[in-house]
């Protein structure tokens, strides 16, 4: 997955009329991404995008403020609210980019903005408070469908030319992301002070990462979908970072607790990375390209899928020997429960030094790596 990866110029040309509803601009957006050959790489990583794209028009918008610019920004909030609105607002990955956008637009305008305010097309004042209003009535919608008929246009002509702004009370938010644990509670008036944990723009504190933010994403598919959330977790890429995230939930007891039995989860993920193990070992096929990527999980097909010899196989197999012994050595996982798995790896890979030596943390309960 590209954490960087922002919306392509194809899609950017759906979201670009300010005259259009937003509805309109969905339906364009999405013909456009079919004629690309665009395919949906799954919620998160979708919404992923959107967020970067946001960042950049966000900056682009605050030095050339015009039509075009408040068109992207309004539709990609517009979109990334509709492709989260599944997932309630307590647990809503991206609760806190809301909230941190609506605390960094109202701050003053610097004294740049302040001179666009004559020169730009469209002021960058008056964007920021179109934004501004569009992400209040986002927050406080029970339906986003109640925007389909409205175009950025006439939002701006409701908030600009009309003077309408709404009252709204950003403090049950705060606390939202208080009692998530996404920002930390203090003594005096969190909310007062914006002492946050995770905040965008604070010089005392740094943003959630891309990490972090999938990870909170898969926390809150565990609970409002656990069917779809364990099949992306079996089949996560081999990497650290993955492999921390499913030690930690089982750790912490997170899948027993949402009645999700760890030791089939686990087993699962065995089997699957070492599908991905025996795939690397075979010869590239001569037309990649026409092999469909999966669309499973939104961090499917890592680093792994385009590699193949017996280095990326002993790279594979030693992480996935790491994930093991810590497994075993906390006692999390009993190694009956995946005793076939043992067994495979043992006598598929012994060719490879971790392997004997794991076989022997096994057999005799020492650490190989130390006999």
């Amino acid at each position: 997955m590209d954490t960087s990866a922002e919306l392509t110029a194809d899609e950017i040309v759906g979201l670009r009329d300010a005259q259009s509803t937003f509805e309109q601009s969905a339906k364009r957006f999405e013909d456009l991404r079919q004629r690309a050959g665009i395919a949906f790489s799954g919620v998160f990583e979708e919404s992923l995008r959107l967020k970067n794209t946001l960042d950049h028009y966000e900056a682009t918008a605050r030095f050339d403020p015009k039509w075009t610019h408040l068109s992207v920004l309004l539709n990609c909030e517009y979109q990334l609210y509709t492709l989260n609105r599944g997932t309630p607002l307590r647990y809503n990955p991206f609760l806190s980019h809301w909230v941190e956008a609506l605390q960094r637009l109202s701050q003053p305008p610097s004294e740049h903005e302040t001179l666009f305010k004559i020169d730009g097309p469209v002021p960058a004042t008056d964007m920021r408070a179109v934004r501004i209003e569009m992400i209040k009535s986002l927050l406080r919608a029970d339906d986003p469908s109640q925007f389909s008929r409205f175009s950025p246009k006439v939002l701006y002509d409701s908030v600009v030319e009309q003077k309408k702004n709404s009252p709204f009370e950003i403090e049950p938010y705060i606390r939202m992301l208080e009692e998530e644990g996404i920002y930390e509670r203090t003594a005096s008036s969190p909310v007062a002070q914006g002492k946050l944990k995770q905040a965008v723009d604070s010089s005392n504190s740094q943003p959630l990462n891309d990490r972090q933010q999938w990870s909170q994403y898969m926390l809150s598919r565990m609970e409002m979908d656990p069917k779809s959330a364990v099949d992306e977790l079996t089949h996560l890429p081999v990497e650290l970072a993955y492999l921390d995230f499913l030690t930690t939930l089982v750790q912490n007891q997170t899948l027993q607790k949402l009645d999700i039995p760890a030791s089939p989860v686990i087993r699962d993920y065995i089997q699957h990375a070492l599908r991905l193990a025996e795939h690397m070992g075979e010869h590239p096929r001569a037309t990649p390209a026409s092999v469909p990527e999966s669309s499973n999980s939104a961090v499917n097909g890592g680093a792994e899928d385009g590699e193949h010899g017996r280095a990326a196989q002993t790279r594979t197999i030693k992480l996935l020997l790491l994930f093991l012994r810590n497994l075993i050595r906390k006692a999390l996982i009993p190694p009956e429960d995946i005793y076939f798995e043992i067994q495979e790896i043992c006598v598929r890979y012994v060719w490879i030094r971790e392997v004997r030596e794991f076989r022997a943390f096994i057999e005799e309960g020492e650490d190989g790596e130390e006999g």
